[in-house]
């Protein structure tokens, strides 16, 4: 009696071809899974690059006009929750937002400290776009110098002034 259970296989059998074939399904998904995160990634870092440039191109045009005040809006990733501008080289700031400036400064280099006014909250969400020097903007109508603006639905709405006799653009709350 004890023969014959020694002689019965297991009632599931399976062949090397198909353990074979399951560990490739499961290696293709997971490429398959690692392309799409990879590309939704290439997208949020495009979407911050236009970010950046159009912000810039806005600027440039109220800088070389005469009279200006205009609220404009501009999308990122909703992992970004603030966009904020000023001089992380300085000890003032607006005292709402000390916990980011002092995150901020804490992950900054002394070269992004002392050359950059523009800052992505928080910095790990922004790459490399993070940290970044705006031209032509005059930093100096924000509170205590340092100040930022909250991304509502994927969008941040920012008041640019320029008034007649101005050289550079203000960035002010709309």
């Amino acid at each position: 009696m004890l023969v014959c259970y020694m002689n019965k296989r297991g009632a599931i059998e399976l062949s090397f071809g198909m353990i074979f074939s399951v560990i490739l399904i499961i290696a293709i998904v997971g490429v398959a899974v690692y392309a799409i995160t990879a590309f939704l990634d290439i997208g949020k870092t495009s979407q911050l690059g236009l970010f950046h440039q159009r912000f810039q191109e806005t600027v440039d045009d109220v800088w070389a006009s005469s009279i200006t005040n205009r609220i404009v809006s501009f999308a990122l990733p909703s992992s970004i929750k603030l966009v904020c501008f000023g001089n992380l080289a300085g000890s003032s700031y607006n005292p709402q937002y000390e916990e980011e400036f002092q995150e901020l400064k804490r992950y900054s280099s002394n070269f992004e400290q002392q050359n950059t006014n523009r800052f992505l909250y928080p910095s790990d969400k922004g790459g490399e776009f993070a940290y970044k020097k705006v031209e032509k903007v005059d930093l100096s109508g924000l509170t205590n110098g340092f100040d930022c603006f909250n991304v509502n639905s994927g969008a941040v709405k920012i008041r640019l002034v320029k008034d007649e006799f101005d050289q550079l653009v203000k960035i002010e709350h709309e």
